[in-house]
């Protein structure tokens, strides 16, 4: 016989709190049912749901209360959708995903007001994001830009995270560095 909570049991010291990507989660595994059973255009709108969803779980740069990493959440979706595009023959539709992907991540690890851990976190999460580009933009002829300027910005974002980092380390004002005068 299964042991079962009794209601006279539940309490909220007890309970599993409801992550934030919760739906995220729901969303993504029906598209993945779906795509895996054939159904591209349910698995299409429930993955254009999904990227909603972790678009807006995104903005929070929150990076707690999550099963999974805000990055990855980010890249997944992103991902998802531009592997249908690829399949379909809609390469301007898969560029423009993959990038939307490396944008937000970079963009978070680049924002100082962004937390420490997530920054990092996206600048780790950024390889993913990168080399699907890559790969994509090898395909293409004469891509514009080429990957060197995604790189480029990498290795910037790489740098002030980097610096941010320093920071935390060496100063105690965080809005300007007493080992290298910058502001953060």
């Amino acid at each position: 016989m299964n042991a079962r909570t009794q209601p006279e049991n539940l309490s909220m010291a007890t309970a599993t709190p409801i992550l934030r990507d919760h739906r995220w989660l729901e969303l993504t595994s029906a598209a993945n049912q779906a795509f895996k059973d054939g159904a591209v255009e349910p698995a299409r709108k429930l993955y254009l749901r999904g990227l909603e969803e972790a678009e807006r779980i995104f903005a929070t740069l929150n990076p707690n209360d999550t099963a999974i990493p805000l990055p990855a959440i980010m890249n997944i979706a992103c991902h998802n959708l531009a592997q249908l595009a690829r399949q379909e023959g809609r390469e301007a539709e898969c560029r423009r995903l993959l990038i939307l992907a490396f944008d937000r991540l970079n963009g978070a690890a680049r924002q100082p007001a962004t937390p420490l851990e997530l920054r990092i976190a996206c600048i780790q999460h950024l390889k993913y994001t990168l080399s699907e580009l890559a790969g994509h933009l090898a395909a293409q002829d004469a891509p514009a830009p080429p990957i060197g300027h995604y790189v480029l910005q990498l290795r910037e974002s790489a740098a002030a995270v980097s610096h941010a980092a320093t920071h935390m380390e060496r100063a105690t004002d965080l809005q300007s560095c007493g080992h290298c005068g910058l502001s953060n």
